[in-house]
């Protein structure tokens, strides 16, 4: 895997690619590295196996969705076209991530994720982060929030809280904490835009890095602001009745985390380049690793690590945590009914006792979590890059026409998603030459 994804890198095509500060590209500059990420995304896409997805909008959820935003969030975003937006974007979130959800767990996430993304465009700025700053402490603490988009946020929380934490409390509690975490995170972030903390230099090189380290600072902040932990439990629960034990993909939640992130980061670059961002998590660690002094892998001008380097670490990581995660619920759900099979053979041939039926009973439901876990993760792992191949917001106009192709421009249902799950999960995830 490592060696063909290297080897594919090192074409000379992704040469435009090294370059460590995105605002010194000109018009031409930019342009090649956009039409490149294409291929660079492709590329991994097909690595994993990926097959596109267009599910169907549920209209009842929607209803529901825009008249409880507009009844709570109009004030703070007054154009009905941008609330709109915003609200489109959670609800296809919602559609695409979760086909088995139920009309509550949707609304849970929809209502929230649409609110958080009017946090981090709107109020996530240096000018406008006053009321974020104490949110957390005012929530902790019981306090009333200000009205609106405050109000609203802490609204979601408790909201997700009580959902998923209905069985189990402390899944209720993760998520929760997550998203104060991206509260927190937001002000962080809206902190580096004016300026970067005092153990951030330039001017280094190979011969010369500092003394000290900041190249886990951006994994840091990526974790933090970048919202994982709220969409990694949804997953594992569909309705009030049907959810998956936490044992069964507690295991999952690193690799979840990169998965979502490192998707997150591949598939906004053009957006964020289009924008010239400089404090997204492929720029600061960029700029990190430069000033530890860190090689590149490619044939750079100073020898130093370049964004090539950043996207390329980017890529293998989350080629390689999604084999892992097929490995998890996937290969595990297989093993379990191989399992549960040889121990129904023991029992016909060794005779019913109590005590083999408790045990066949008890592998039986472990078999019957391992295959919900199967399926929701499979149905998240092709509905998480359709988001964002569909949506918009991300500009990936190119892929989307691409993609759109193989849906023979029509809508997907859940069957189809199913469909595209299973096979996804039986062919061979190998690097393409």
């Amino acid at each position: 895997m490592t060696t063909d994804l290297l080897a594919f890198f090192s074409k000379d095509n992704f040469s435009c690619l090294d370059f460590d500060d995105v605002t010194l590209l000109d018009e031409a500059q930019r342009q090649a590295v956009l039409e490149n990420m294409d291929h660079i995304v492709a590329y991994c896409l097909a690595a994993i196996g990926y097959k596109h997805i267009a599910p169907p909008k549920d209209i009842a959820f929607r209803t529901d969705l825009w008249d409880r935003a507009y009844s709570r969030l109009s004030e703070d975003v007054p154009d009905p076209a941008v609330l709109d937006a915003f609200l489109e974007a959670g609800a296809s979130l919602v559609e695409t991530y979760y086909p088995s959800a139920c009309h509550q767990a949707r609304m849970c996430v929809a209502f929230a994720t649409a609110v958080a993304l009017i946090v981090d465009d709107v109020f996530a700025k240096p000018h406008r982060c006053e009321q974020l700053e104490a949110f957390s402490q005012r929530y902790m603490r019981g306090l009333p929030q200000p009205e609106g988009v405050c109000a609203a946020m802490a609204e979601s929380i408790r909201d997700c809280d009580e959902f998923y934490g209905s069985k189990y409390p402390r899944v209720g509690t993760t998520a929760a904490m997550g998203w104060l975490n991206f509260i927190d995170g937001c002000c962080v972030e809206a902190g580096i835009e004016q300026e970067l903390p005092c153990h951030f230099v330039s001017g280094c090189s190979r011969d010369r890095p500092t003394e000290w380290s900041v190249e886990n600072l951006a994994w840091h902040i990526r974790i933090v602001a970048g919202v994982p932990t709220p969409y990694i439990v949804p997953i594992f629960k569909a309705t009030h009745d049907e959810e998956v034990p936490p044992d069964f993909w507690i295991s999952g939640i690193p690799d979840l985390k990169q998965f979502i992130l490192l998707g997150n980061d591949l598939l906004s670059f053009s957006k964020e380049m289009r924008v010239l961002e400089q404090f997204n998590y492929l720029s600061l660690l960029t700029r990190a690793r430069r000033q530890a002094g860190r090689a590149s892998l490619f044939d750079t001008n100073d020898g130093l690590w370049t964004f090539r380097d950043s996207i390329y670490e980017a890529c293998d990581q989350l080629i390689s945590c999604t084999i892992a995660l097929d490995r998890l619920f996937l290969t595990f759900a297989e093993s379990l009914s191989e399992k549960f099979k040889a121990a129904q053979a023991r029992a016909d041939l060794n005779g019913h006792t109590e005590e083999i039926g408790k045990n066949l009973k008890s592998e039986q439901k472990n078999l019957e979590n391992a295959r919900l876990a199967a399926k929701y993760w499979g149905e998240f792992r092709q509905g998480y890059f359709a988001w964002h191949i569909n949506t918009p917001r991300y500009q990936l106009d190119s892929l989307r026409a691409t993609f759109s192709k193989t849906t023979d421009d029509h809508t997907t249902g859940v069957g189809e998603i199913a469909a595209a799950v299973d096979v996804a999960a039986q062919e061979p995830i190998l690097a393409m030459a």
